[in-house]
């Protein structure tokens, strides 16, 4: 799972992406990664990470900045000081409903994931880092892809289709669009553009939730 990949594309934006944060999330993500061509990326400096498993600490805890992997990745930070900055997730798809309710902003103080559509979910990173580590013109992203853990791992693909109305090659397409606007914007103007086009209501649901954690003077992403 460990993966390292470096892109020069000249003069532009630097982009870090970070797959395999915590637990075993890399063997989720990588394929993910390795579909990215060239020709997916902006031009610009692009650092691609796929970290091996580690132990599993959330990065909404002080704790996982203080282990040894989430030192690795803020070193990682503060040594590329990306303007993109994103983190490859996978999540198991039996908590899709607790990641996206906004119970998650009353029990923990964050803001739920929002729901891409596909099981594919996104928000900005963990505040623990967002305001410390980045400036307001950083884009932040989180990208969730959905997987399947315990019994769920017995069921064939049609008796997931049926549990889950789940498909695997649907939810491919939607993380790697999502993925790609993030590859191909050239600065936050360009982001934001495609944001809009094509994830307007994701957007406004950002927007809203960037509100309560930080405030009106806080880019939504």
């Amino acid at each position: 799972m460990s993966y390292f990949r470096y892109i020069d594309n000249g003069e532009g934006p630097t982009k870090l992406f970070i797959g395999g944060v915590h637990g075993d999330e890399g063997k989720d993500v990588l394929p993910l990664i390795k579909l990215l061509s060239n020709e997916d990326f902006s031009n610009g400096q692009i650092y691609i990470y796929n970290f091996d498993k580690t132990p599993y600490v959330s990065t909404i805890h002080r704790e996982f900045y203080e282990s040894e992997q989430g030192k690795k990745i803020l070193d990682l930070i503060d040594y590329h000081k990306p303007d993109f900055y994103t983190e490859l997730h996978s999540y198991n798809i039996k908590h899709f409903n607790r990641l996206t309710s906004l119970e998650r902003l009353d029990k923990d103080g964050i803001p739920p994931l929002i729901d891409c559509s596909q099981y594919v979910l996104c928000s900005s990173v963990s505040p623990l880092i967002r305001r410390k580590h980045f400036t307001k013109e950083n884009i932040c992203q989180t990208l969730e892809f959905p997987s399947f853990r315990g019994e769920d791992l017995k069921l064939s693909d049609d008796e997931l289709f049926e549990k889950y109305d789940y498909d695997y090659d649907a939810s491919v397409h939607e993380y790697m669009s999502f993925l790609r606007l993030i590859t191909l914007s050239r600065n936050r103007d360009d982001f934001e553009k495609r944001v809009l086009k094509d994830y307007k209501k994701q957007a406004d649901l950002a927007l809203k939730y960037v509100k309560i954690i930080y405030g009106l003077d806080f880019p939504r992403y």
